[in-house]
């Protein structure tokens, strides 16, 4: 989504506008007077004006002066060359969500503010916090206290602390939610008054004790939603919150059989001319910089080369491909590392996403995946043990 958008103009440019069939008439409703407005009149103010990125504080620098980017930024704000009913600067906004920005919204300064202080209310998933720095503390105390581990990438700069633990628990959670919605027992359990929830982390303490977290259960627009949750503290703390003395809360369950996290080396690999169309084609940006201006030919065999080298490779280690879980789909997929210049002594260029199709014994490449989103969603499963999908070297 991110890179179609770097290629379009204007408001397209900055994200994906989730309300275009209506932005323009939400604009016409707020502005002073009856004023023309239409697409080009925004995109030619977006493309004269300097877009703002700002960070979830609402700044456009960080403490020591450096500019927030694109990719660190939170927000990103423009000016339209209109004035509200009362006479105030028009302003318009993108939100980051999932590492996409998604708008646009239209208001004052004064409205940007407020949304911004309600945004800061901080939530993982359907975990919400009072304040930022509550959710700030909770993943502290999830990272300090579990089996060590990277919780974020070396040279990928985040807004949090701990980003590819968040991104863990929100999917963790969402995965829980489901299982106990398809009638799975003990995923989601509550106390006995329904005052509050508790799951299990699928993480082990340092004592390789189970992290369990606990809080205050609220249903929002049908949603159920936890308030303010924290490491459970033991079962004599969940008994005195009213749990039942024999609830357990099981970890997420992403496989029936072993088979379906493993690579079958025996299996084809679907690269026929679509497959490849769309993933170098339509992925170009993905590749690294040197291989965008290449011909699709050239490129077409070296990607081809890479997928033979890394199932030789699989031959000889069961575990050199990655089993991962992807959210969106409720399914297992396998990464494969491509190394474009048949190498190995540095990182791959990035993963390739492998559907399974059990019936035909064919793997369908789907699309390829930067390493941060690939070991995000590996991560799910288990740590992967391969060098390649490190979050020290990504």
């Amino acid at each position: 989504m991110e890179n179609i958008n770097k290629q379009k103009n204007g408001i397209y440019s900055l994200g994906y506008v989730a309300n275009r069939g209506t932005y323009i008439d939400e604009l016409k409703n707020i502005i002073e007077g009856n004023q023309p407005v239409d697409r080009a009149t925004i995109d030619i103010a977006i493309n004269e004006n300097s877009v703002e990125y700002l960070n979830g504080a609402g700044y456009t620098k960080t403490p020591d002066g450096t500019p927030i980017d694109r990719d660190s930024a939170k927000y990103i704000r423009f000016k339209v060359p209109f004035l509200n009913k009362e006479g105030e600067q028009i302003l318009g906004w993108f939100i980051k969500d999932k590492n996409i920005f998604n708008g646009v919204t239209w208001g004052t300064l004064n409205d940007f503010e407020k949304m911004r202080i309600l945004d800061s209310r901080f939530n993982i998933g359907t975990m919400y916090f009072d304040l930022f720095w509550d959710g700030s503390e909770f993943l502290e105390d999830i990272a300090k206290n579990t089996i060590p581990e990277s919780w974020k990438y070396k040279n990928k700069q985040s807004g949090i602390n701990h980003p590819i633990l968040k991104s863990y628990l929100e999917n963790i959670l969402n995965r829980l939610i489901k299982e106990s919605q398809d009638g799975r027992d003990g995923k989601i359990i509550f106390s006995k008054d329904k005052k509050y929830v508790m799951f299990n982390t699928n993480l082990l303490d340092k004592y390789f004790h189970e992290v369990i977290v606990v809080g205050d259960a609220e249903c929002k627009d049908g949603e159920m939603q936890i308030k303010n949750p924290s490491r459970s503290g033991g079962r004599l703390k969940l008994r005195k919150m009213g749990f039942d003395e024999n609830a357990n809360a099981l970890p997420p369950q992403f496989f029936d059989d072993v088979n379906e996290v493993i690579f079958q080396t025996t299996w084809e690999i679907d690269k026929d001319f679509d497959t490849f169309t769309h993933i170098i084609e339509e992925r170009r940006r993905r590749f690294p910089e040197e291989y965008h201006t290449m011909s699709t030919e050239e490129l077409a065999t070296k990607f081809d080369n890479a997928i033979g080298f890394a199932v030789a490779l699989a031959q000889r280690n069961y575990k050199f491909i990655v089993p991962m879980y992807r959210p969106q789909e409720d399914k297992i997929q396998l990464l494969m590392p491509i190394y474009l210049k048949g190498t190995y002594s540095d990182r791959p260029d990035f993963a390739l996403v492998l559907t399974p199709n059990k019936e035909l014994r064919m793997y369908e490449p789907e699309t390829i995946l930067p390493l941060d989103a690939a070991y995000q969603n590996a991560r799910l499963i288990a740590k992967p043990e391969e060098s390649w999908l490190n979050p020290n070297e990504i």
